[in-house]
């Protein structure tokens, strides 16, 4: 029984709601009803006056106060010129301005001037008092037509009291539902474990300590001195300690091999002891190639091939005389000197130890060098790793997962409950947002926009699109008002149309240069032709070549291939090799040009008729016969390729070293040589990466133009540079106009400053126009600038003799605010304006 008596209630308080409902929303919806059957408008208006974007002149008082303006006409007629009123109290000048009308109804034209690349459209919007509700939001949307573009502008919003107060009621209880969603930021802060938080951070702010400090210590050593710092921790010190002991072993019992293996002592009191020393025999190096005659016949104070044969043979000569020396400087010797020391005689000996191969090998300064580098990177990472640690997830650890999930589940509905809970929202950037509160007549807004010019603004069309939207839901689409038409009128009018040309330079000779790169058997000058890469090649040159002989404008003189090797081996090995390999490519490239030759030959001497029968043509002189024109030329090794090389590498280190060694003086054996020992990291990528691109062939081709006897000939030609400027400049675009006209300083040059206000500038160049007085555009221009300045005796001087040379300038003068002010100032031409 109580069951169903309570199903009745909650059906009847149901029906009740709505009903209340649908009564609340009657008079909303037959508001609208009364506004689509009465059709009232929205009134769109032009202003009384334009005004126009910086055009107001810096006037220059000391100038143009209280000046009488004389003008001599072209018949020598002389006229007198003074202001309109002038307050014979005070002496200073006075000018009438009637007060306007706030809107003109009865035109929907206005001229509009352009200034400084800007068009300032003007109109005023009329509200009337039919919109005027307060359960009502009105929308109104200016769209400015520009060529084939439309610009909706920024809205105008006009809200009645009780519609705001729903919109205000949306967003608060859309604010509401956000309350309850927590930022991940703030997790912590409403479910985290704030002593587990704590302690972790503690721990976090620990190893930040430690890690900076081993950072800022390896950073204050050199790798070296990291490998045994105790701190660093780098290496074991026992098993350390245990290699250097080693490499000493290895260092004495390489002295001791050399002194039994060297028979010669040099003998200081014997005269003849030179010839001792040519003929005794010497220690043979593994690694060296002695001399001609099977051993190296030198001596230390004498003249050496190379610096390190001389230090060579000085450690051999110690070695035998005086051992115990050398023991004791291994004995005293610290870690780093020690390791050279074992290097330097493995080098000079060629004695192969495989314990202390692989200790001098783990301890070279590339190897130590990277990884110093590495540790460095490691702590960097793990640093890095501290400072970008998330804390956020780490709070997240102790929050229970069923609470971050409503959470998130809240967030990811919160799009749908702001449509639902604010069925209006606030119009994103309106030009006007009001309230209004009482309906006591029609609101009026006096729009302004700054539009930049271009190509499509010599026209501009605007009307009104809006709606209006009621608290039950209803909408009012606005029919769309009139049309404002706006005529712009620009300086472009001005534009000097007349076809500029320039003289052009044609030289009888010209170059053409290409590199191909072939591939030759080490040490030798055999060109494989059948191989993939050089293959590829000769179809190269064949087919730059075939373009070149061709050519309907070039004939070709001379080809010149040159050809270069790497700075490997020695420089007279390399000299001979880049000879036999450019001689060597030019006996495969004769028969290639010889074969091009004879097709073209025959191409150019016959031809089919339709039925495909050979029908004999005339001899082509044109064709040079390229297997005589070939030249060959060779450079052993080409040092300033090396060093643009290096220079352009982008991942070689230590530049500044090896360009010093590049540049140096020295014999090219011996720079090479140098770069191998000192650089040994370097010289890696020299020896894979670059040293490939030297072995090359540089083709230079020499060439002439057809029929040319002189050597140079000047042409006159239309400037097209100076021609695309041009347009731009009658499309409006001033600034890439200016970047293409600024170097010709003429009439357009100066009409493009104008267009951007740079008016010193346009001053400058019209009046060093030539034959500026007699030019009617470049006078207006000048009038124009000159008012700008604020000196109006020149600007109506200009004005005036603008006007003697083309009458229609006087009409034109309306259209610039510069001009028309001058005209209502001084009264000109008002016979022809009442």
């Amino acid at each position: 029984m109580n069951y169903g008596f309570e199903k009745r209630m909650r059906r009847t308080l149901g029906a009740l709601a709505v009903a209340l409902l649908v009564a609340a929303m009657l008079p909303s919806c037959s508001g609208l009803r009364r506004l689509a059957r009465s059709e009232p408008e929205v009134g769109l208006n032009l202003p009384a006056r334009a005004t126009v974007p910086d055009a107001a002149p810096a006037v220059d008082t000391a100038r143009s106060a209280n000046r009488i303006i004389t003008f001599r006409r072209q018949d020598g007629t002389q006229i007198y010129l003074t202001p309109m009123e002038v307050d014979t109290a005070t002496g200073q000048k006075m000018i009438s301005v009637a007060i306007d009308e706030v809107v003109i109804s009865a035109s929907n034209r206005r001229n509009l001037v352009e200034r400084n690349g800007k068009i300032n459209v003007e109109f005023v919007v009329t509200v009337p008092e039919a919109f005027q509700e307060k359960d009502w939001r009105l929308q109104l949307h200016p769209m400015l037509l520009k060529g084939p573009d439309t610009l909706e502008l920024d809205p105008l919003v006009y809200t009645g009291e009780r519609f705001r107060a729903m919109q205000e009621r949306g967003y608060a209880r859309y604010d509401a539902y956000r309350a309850r969603i927590v930022d991940s930021a703030d997790y912590f802060e409403a479910f985290g474990n704030h002593r587990a938080y704590d302690r972790y951070m503690q721990r976090v702010a620990r190893s930040r300590e430690r890690y900076t400090s081993f950072e800022e210590r390896l950073d204050g050593l050199s790798p070296r001195e990291a490998m045994t710092d105790p701190q660093v921790g780098w290496m074991a010190s026992g098993d350390y300690r245990g290699r250097m002991r080693q490499l000493r072993r290895y260092a004495r019992s390489t002295d001791r091999f050399v002194a039994r293996n060297t028979p010669y002592r040099r003998d200081t009191t014997n005269e003849y002891d030179h010839l001792n020393d040519y003929f005794a025999p010497r220690y043979r190096y593994a690694t060296e190639d002695p001399l001609p005659g099977g051993a190296i016949f030198t001596r230390v104070e004498g003249r050496y091939e190379q610096q390190r044969e001389q230090q060579r043979e000085g450690y051999f000569q110690q070695a035998a005389r005086s051992p115990h020396r050398l023991g004791t400087c291994l004995a005293h010797a610290d870690d780093e000197s020690l390791y050279y020391a074992a290097a330097m005689r493995r080098d000079y000996t060629g004695r192969r130890n495989t314990t202390a191969e692989a200790t001098l090998r783990e301890l070279s300064d590339s190897t130590v060098e990277r990884r110093y580098e590495q540790r460095q990177e490691r702590v960097g990472a793990v640093l890095g790793r501290l400072n970008n640690l998330d804390t956020n997830q780490m709070r997240l650890n102790s929050i229970p997962r069923e609470r971050i999930e409503r959470n998130e589940r809240l967030d990811a509905r919160s799009g749908e409950v702001f449509a639902r809970r604010v069925r209006y929202p606030y119009l994103p950037s309106p030009r006007l947002d009001t309230v209004i509160h009482q309906p006591d007549g029609s609101v009026q807004y006096h729009y302004t926009e700054l539009v930049q010019a271009d190509e499509n603004t010599s026209k501009l069309y605007l009307y009104l699109t809006g709606r209006v939207d009621d608290t039950g839901g209803g909408r009012y689409v606005l029919p769309k008002s009139d049309t404002l038409t706006y005529s712009v009128a620009s300086m472009t009018t001005f534009v000097d149309e007349t076809t500029r040309y320039m003289q052009r330079i044609i030289t009888r000779d010209a170059e053409a240069n290409a590199r191909f790169f072939f591939t030759f058997p080490q040490g030798k000058a055999t060109l494989d032709s059948s191989q993939e890469e050089n293959r590829t090649q000769i179809a190269a040159v064949r087919r730059l070549t075939h373009d070149l002989m061709t050519d309907p404008v070039y004939i070709i003189d001379s080809i010149t291939l040159r050809a270069t090797s790497s700075p490997e081996g020695s420089w007279s090995l390399n000299e001979r090799l880049a000879r036999e390999r450019a001689e060597a490519l030019r006996r495969v490239l004769v028969g290639e040009f010889r074969t091009l030759y004879d097709s073209l030959k025959v191409a150019a001497n016959y031809t089919l008729d339709e039925r495909g029968r050979v029908v004999a043509g005339q001899a082509d002189d044109g064709l040079p016969d390229l297997p005589n024109l070939l030249r060959t030329q060779s450079l052993a090794e080409d040092w300033a390729e090396l060093r643009r090389l290096v220079v352009a590498d982008t991942l070689l280190t230590r530049k500044e070293e090896l360009l010093a060694v590049i540049d140096s003086d020295i014999a090219p054996d011996s720079r090479e040589w140098r770069l191998r020992l000192k650089y040994p990291r370097e010289y890696d990528r020299l020896r894979k990466v670059l040293y490939p691109q030297m072995r090359a062939v540089d083709f230079r081709f020499n060439l002439h133009r057809r029929g040319m006897r002189q050597d140079t000939v000047y042409t006159t030609e239309v400037d097209s540079n100076y021609m695309r400027g041009m347009e731009l400049l009658k499309r409006r675009n001033y600034e890439a106009a200016l970047t293409i006209l600024r170097p010709y300083e003429d009439r357009n040059t100066a009409l493009a400053y104008l267009s951007l206000g740079y008016n010193e500038a346009a001053y400058r160049i019209l009046r060093n126009v030539p034959d500026a007085h007699s030019i009617a555009d470049v006078q207006y221009m000048l009038a124009v600038v000159a008012s700008r300045l604020g000196d109006e005796e020149q600007a109506v001087q200009y004005f005036l003799r603008a006007v003697e040379l083309r009458q229609n300038l006087k009409f034109r003068g309306n259209l610039d605010p510069e001009i028309s002010r001058l005209i209502r100032k001084y009264g000109l031409f008002r016979e022809d304006f009442e």
